[in-house]
């Protein structure tokens, strides 16, 4: 992260304890190597496998990052306050997720005061996506919201109330795209999430939706020549955050943590904001302890995601960040099986995850048409 990062203590409690389990998942992994390696196909070792070690220089280095010039700091704060604020009734939503025995009920008796929320939430529910053949359709808020299931309905909540950024005629199919890829790796790391303990679901769910914010304040406030500049760097092979840097003067992990506190997130989620490339660049015992387990688990739902849409992607609608495929700066396996509790050898769970990605292509006809029937 930036500057912004300075306004925040990172947690080392703990540090200690994490490296021991690394250390201790190093060996196992060294012991376990050969089995590993003869991972069957379609599974998460045979994924990891595909995807070689890192040892390229990066000219951006996470870990100290460049400044940014006063006069373009300037722009952004100024660009940034005049986006809306987030509605007061997304934070109340938000409260009544944070219970523990927050319920579909509850839920529902928040959303049913917004007409607009309620349209979107049945609609939702009641779309191919979710709803299955001869189903009857469902009008009542919390059997919506316990068909969709409350992270689901959060994220929907937050596409339907956050202010609108980048979505003029010319920039929507851009901002459909980066809500198409949070949805995705939100929707990932929440299975993901179910065999980690460190991670709860609903923390899984909202980061995964929100780490990319600061991609759509870009779309916001730049014009098309720097967004086409930005895009034919990102597409000859410069990282993301090098080729914004070098044509923006800041990166999305800037304006990111600009808008979130603007919008006044919680803070883990402006801490996740702040480090969520830290996984492709830095070892896992370099992340802050505090972020460890997402961070990796937010980096291999992005190589689930671009195996999973590799074709779409090939073929290409314009996407300003499509082409760049993240990476792991070490090899993964042991913390996936060691921390994460992530079976390397189980198809069932790689299938479970590739469905989840074919659900979400219908609620996005504009990308995925033909995936719509």
């Amino acid at each position: 992260m930036s500057w912004l990062s300075k306004l925040f203590s990172i947690f080392t409690g703990g540090q200690a304890k994490v490296n021991k389990r690394l250390n201790r998942a190093s060996k196992t992994a060294a012991h376990d190597s050969q089995a590993l390696s003869s991972c069957p196909e379609n599974t998460l070792g045979w994924l990891l496998k595909q995807n070689p070690d890192i040892t390229s220089y990066m000219a951006y280095d996470v870990s100290k990052p460049h400044s940014i010039h006063p006069g373009v700091l300037g722009r952004l704060r100024t660009s940034i306050h005049e986006i809306p604020p987030m509605p007061e009734s997304w934070r109340q939503i938000q409260r009544a997720l944070q219970q523990p025995d927050a319920s579909a009920s509850d839920l529902g008796a928040v959303v049913a005061n917004d007409p607009v929320l309620t349209a979107r939430i049945l609609t939702t529910c009641n779309s191919s996506a979710y709803a299955t053949a001869g189903s009857s359709e469902i009008n009542n808020i919390p059997l919506a919201i316990a068909r969709l299931g409350l992270d689901e309905t959060s994220n929907i909540i937050f596409q339907t109330l956050a202010p609108k950024l980048g979505e003029s005629p010319e920039k929507r199919l851009q901002a459909r795209h980066i809500w198409m890829h949070s949805q995705t790796i939100s929707t990932l790391m929440r299975l993901l999430s179910e065999s980690c303990t460190q991670v709860s679901r609903n923390d899984a769910s909202l980061t995964g939706m929100l780490h990319d914010i600061g991609k759509l304040v870009i779309l916001h406030i730049e014009d098309q020549q720097k967004l086409a500049d930005l895009k034919a760097s990102i597409d000859g092979g410069l990282s993301t955050l090098e080729a914004e840097y070098h044509h923006l003067g800041y990166t999305h992990i800037d304006s990111g943590m600009m808008l979130a506190l603007h919008w006044q997130l919680p803070k883990y989620v402006q801490h996740f904001i702040s480090f969520h490339h830290h996984a492709a660049h830095l070892p896992a015992k370099q992340i802050p302890s505090h972020l460890q387990h997402a961070m990796m688990m937010l980096n291999l739902a992005h190589i689930i995601a671009r195996h999973s849409l590799s074709i779409d992607v090939e073929n290409g609608n314009g996407a300003i960040w499509q082409s760049y495929q993240r990476q792991f700066a070490e090899r993964p396996e042991p913390f996936v099986k060691l921390e994460l509790s992530l079976p390397l050898d189980s198809q069932t769970l790689y299938q479970q995850l590739q469905l989840q990605v074919e659900r979400i292509k219908p609620q996005f006809p504009d990308l995925y048409p033909t995936t719509n029937e």
